[in-house]
């Protein structure tokens, strides 16, 4: 049977006192209302469909990596996001997440440090895109990650999502695709007319990428459909 995951949250929701960090609860709140209304989507279709809360990137990957070849379908993850990273934390300035190698790890420390705010590191719980085992992933399977920026265009390097997209490609997952956000993302897929329930990350600007080449740029709501990005993949 294959599988269909959808990790979401991932934000601090404890202060360095202990106390409860209100702002972390919230976002992680509207990541699992989002991630619901994914998985929704994907009920009528084939496979088994996993919730799970972000924790730690090492969690994530041990996860993935733990099934079968070829078993996985599809991957969501509902989280903060930049170019080169997908931000999880639990403690202050520490974090947890997925990064696509040590150059962007690098430049990530450096500009989330300040005077102000002290040194920004990753810890050991964090990994690289490249830990990840994609041979568990199916021949068309489909990534989407629904953080900020990870498509974002004119970047230096490869972008989260590129990333992903090209190590699909040399464990030759030919038809595999990832869909990501090429400007900032956010729940209110009705703009001020949203629901608590209805929380959405899929709307705004998105590209859709296989093998690091942007093959559609889309502005569409909710669900794309597998089937219409395997006949934009075969028409390349």
């Amino acid at each position: 049977m294959s599988i269909r995951y959808i990790f979401h949250g991932g934000t601090r929701d404890k202060n360095s006192n202990g106390t409860t960090r209100q702002k972390g609860i919230a976002h992680n709140s509207a990541f699992y209302l989002a991630a619901k209304n994914v998985a929704n989507d994907y009920k009528s279709q084939e496979g088994i469909v996993k919730l799970i809360k972000i924790s730690t990137a090492a969690a994530l990957v041990n996860e993935i990596n733990s099934n079968k070849e070829n078993s996985i379908t599809s991957l969501d993850i509902l989280c903060h996001g930049t170019p080169y990273s997908l931000n999880f934390s639990i403690k202050e300035n520490e974090n947890c997440g997925l990064i696509t190698g040590s150059i962007a790890k690098a430049m990530l420390k450096i500009y989330y440090s300040s005077w102000e705010d002290g040194i920004y590191d990753f810890s050991a719980r964090s990994r690289f895109v490249s830990d990840l085992d994609f041979t568990k992933f199916s021949s068309d399977a489909r990534v989407q990650i629904h953080g900020c920026n990870t498509a974002r265009g004119t970047m230096i390097g490869d972008t989260l999502t590129e990333s992903f997209s090209k190590e699909l490609k040399s464990a030759g997952k030919n038809q595999a695709y990832v869909i990501g956000h090429m400007k900032k993302s956010n729940p209110l897929i009705n703009g001020s007319q949203t629901t608590i329930k209805a929380q959405d990350y899929r709307h705004g600007k998105r590209a859709i990428i296989v093998n690091g080449d942007i093959i559609k740029e889309t502005n569409q709501k909710g669900l794309i459909k597998h089937s219409d990005i395997l006949s934009l993949i075969k028409e390349k």
